[in-house]
């Protein structure tokens, strides 16, 4: 699924209507019965439901909601902005009258903890401007009564449907969203991860694929049902079928780094994984990874010798993907090892310290256009000499600027991790605090990596960051099986390991 602009929403709707004279409200009744099925995940079917309506469409949703609820056998209050309404939207409220749903005479008068959910209808993706008034009241009121779930119609009101900043201080927190055709793009950047709740899209009569040649460049996003199908083994498959990945990972206090990483690409099903450690690790690396080999690579005085250089050019030479950085360390030794990666034929995932040596040494980028970079933001913010704030409020551009840099695939991890190419720009619908823990991201460096060597065996024509994009969903899957299991907090990045599934089963 692709996302959406408000504005291209706003086109598609006018060209659909135009070209098949389907009328505006019913459009409004499809989306207005996703709500009604919205509430019912929420209260049951005869619980007394609050929807604040706004004075536009997105208020006519909440009125013909209201009408659906009440006619379902519920209880339907309404608190409105304003009475004088117009168009659909009055259509709809007098259609709700009828129907027995009851208006609240004032804000005074409105209990949220009289009822058993809310529908926020205030205001739409149209909203520019911060919310006043009785209506930013009501959401105050809201956020003192976090139990009672509040369905959002479209968009939670006060946020920004293209951007997802918070437009002022009163913005809905939502436990699910309604979203209709589309998910909206601003649901899934900067705040909107975090007032949006569950995203649900209901269908409103236009088809999916109608707006396809309309030129609209949305975000991508992944199926979990789409990775057995890809990752399926045939019966005659061998290890030599599944790729040879080199790794070079931890340094002394960093052993974990490079144990994680190397035994989540084997579970992510590299036929073949190789570590290049210092000789000093080889001991502790050997006992935390026995499923891979281990190659030592020559020290002198805890620093690496000119002889590791050539022992890693050659272990690349037989590579089909490689990993550099999960723990190595910032010593002048490694900026060595920098040079021959980025010389290396095979793709390259580059995460942590590798970034962190990037950004201070001349001469290395741009790297190879198959390889992926994987910065968090503060990475990112060294690499782009810009501060942390900018990462996170201008992810789309930070994610363009590393492109440019860089040369290469980007993955810049967040609660909504984006991956682009310079091309497609892929968006994680799925994550979890689970993985707010040292370790995760050497564990999804691992996947990276798993996921390139077996390249040759999945299919050619798919694109390092459709690829980099599965590798992002097969970590997020992974981190909310080790939540189910042992809690948002408990988890570890053991559990993540021993939790990577190829498929889309136990979530």
């Amino acid at each position: 699924m692709t996302t959406i602009t408000p504005d291209e929403m706003k086109s598609l709707e006018t060209l659909f209507m135009s070209e098949t004279g389907t009328p505006s409200i019913l459009l409004m009744e499809h989306a207005a019965q996703g709500v009604a099925a919205a509430i019912s995940r929420h209260a049951p079917k005869s619980a007394r439901v609050l929807f604040l309506c706004g004075p536009g469409n997105n208020g006519g949703d909440g009125y013909a909601a209201a009408r659906l609820w009440c006619s379902g056998g519920g209880q339907a209050d309404v608190w409105e902005v304003t009475s004088a309404v117009r168009g659909d939207a009055l259509t709809n409220r007098t259609l709700a009258l009828l129907h027995g749903v009851r208006v609240l005479p004032s804000v005074d008068a409105v209990d949220v903890a009289e009822y058993a959910a809310v529908v926020d209808a205030l205001y739409g993706t149209g909203l520019n401007h911060a919310i006043e008034g009785d209506a930013a009241i009501l959401i105050h009121r809201l956020s003192d009564h976090p139990q009672i779930p509040v369905i959002a119609v479209d968009i939670p009101s006060g946020l920004d449907g293209t951007t997802g900043r918070a437009l002022g201080a009163d913005v809905v927190r939502a436990a699910e969203t309604v979203t209709f055709h589309r998910i909206k793009q601003g649901l899934l950047l900067r705040q909107g991860v975090e007032y949006t709740g569950r995203i649900t899209v209901q269908p409103i009569l236009i088809r999916p694929g109608d707006d396809i040649d309309l030129g609209f460049g949305g975000l991508e996003t992944l199926s979990p049902a789409a990775l057995a199908p890809l990752f399926a083994r045939t019966p005659t498959l061998h290890k030599g079928d599944c790729g040879r990945a080199v790794i070079f990972c931890g340094s002394r206090g960093m052993v974990g780094a490079a144990a994680f990483c190397a035994n989540a690409c084997i579970r992510a099903g590299a036929g073949l994984t190789t570590l290049l450690c210092r000789e000093s690790l080889l001991p502790m690396l050997q006992v935390l990874a026995p499923g891979a080999t281990c190659v030592p690579l020559p020290e002198t005085n805890g620093l690496l010798t000119p002889q590791a250089a050539r022992i890693t050019r050659e272990t690349l030479d037989k590579a089909d993907a490689a990993c550099i950085g999960c723990g190595c360390g910032l010593t002048p030794d490694v900026t060595m090892l920098l040079r021959v990666f980025a010389e290396a034929d095979c793709p390259i995932v580059w995460d942590a310290d590798a970034l962190t040596l990037l950004a201070t040494h001349d001469g290395i980028l741009p790297l190879k256009e198959e390889d992926i970079i994987t910065p968090h933001p503060g990475e990112a913010a060294r690499l782009l000499e810009q501060h942390v704030e900018f990462i996170l409020d201008e992810p789309l551009d930070a994610l363009s600027r590393l492109h440019d840099l860089c040369g290469c695939c980007v993955l810049l991890k967040g609660a909504r991790t984006l991956v682009s190419d310079g091309d497609a720009t892929y968006i994680s619908l799925y994550g979890t605090p689970a993985l707010a823990k040292g370790g995760s991201g050497d564990v999804l460096s691992g996947i990276l990596t798993a996921l390139l060597c077996q390249r040759n065996r999945l299919s050619t024509s798919l694109s390092t960051s459709a690829l980099a994009a599965y590798g992002v969903l097969i970590h997020a899957l992974a981190g909310l099986r080790a939540e189910k299991q042992f809690g948002a907090n408990c988890s570890t990045p053991q559990a993540l390991i021993d939790t990577i599934r190829l498929d889309d089963k136990e979530l």
